[in-house]
């Protein structure tokens, strides 16, 4: 079994567009759709880099929580590839768990699922979720040695994330590795509606 340092990684530096507000602020159980998620990190002893242009905006409860850091993006408005070369300058661990802010049901299980499942895998670049057929390169582990190539990307121009994925090992989880429901992602209204529905039919289920 494969042990490697980590460092929690959620990447919001993204401009909202298609939700019409700051989607990691939208109401989230207890907090925000940010606050939870760093909670989910925090409670499985990671650092947390929030990678974010609007740091200042963030819930008082992030911006002062122990092992919690807010950066903007080394390039604004670069999307994705800007962020990973950001917390790879930022942070010094071996393994960075990327996350996209926008993941209403991660949770710390999830995030140890995940985890150990990449420590029995050998000879990977980027390990990635995998549900319902589609590659979620957001629910995703980067190894250090990929930093090279996201720095050329970004040099380039090349902010597509699928083009550097292609150049690199990705390593797809197993089908059913984690809940369906943790890679779902709330870009626009009518999916954060849809989460809000899914996570009151989860508690009345737990009634």
């Amino acid at each position: 079994m494969s042990i490697f340092s980590i460092g929690g990684v959620i990447l919001a530096g993204g401009s909202s567009r298609r939700m019409g507000s700051p989607k990691e602020l939208l109401p989230w159980r207890g907090g925000t759709m940010l606050s939870e998620l760093v909670e989910a990190i925090t409670a499985t002893q990671l650092p947390c880099l929030i990678v974010s242009n609007h740091g200042e905006r963030l819930p008082e409860e992030v911006r002062r929580k122990g092992d919690v850091t807010i950066i903007p993006d080394a390039v604004l408005s670069a999307g994705p590839v800007s962020g990973l070369v950001t917390a790879f300058r930022m942070r010094q661990e071996e393994v960075l768990l990327v996350l996209s802010c926008d993941l209403p049901f991660m949770d710390r299980e999830q995030i140890e699922r995940l985890i150990r499942y990449a420590q029995g895998v050998e000879d990977w670049d980027v390990i990635a979720a995998h549900e319902q057929g589609r590659l979620h390169p957001l629910v995703a582990l980067y190894h250090r040695r990929t930093q090279s190539r996201w720095e050329k990307a970004l040099e380039r121009g090349e902010l597509r994330l699928m083009q550097t994925l292609a150049e690199l090992r990705v390593h797809p989880t197993p089908e059913g590795l984690l809940d369906p429901w943790a890679v779902f992602n709330a870009n626009t209204p009518e999916e954060y509606q849809a989460a809000v529905e899914e996570e009151q039919r989860r508690r009345k289920g737990q009634l």
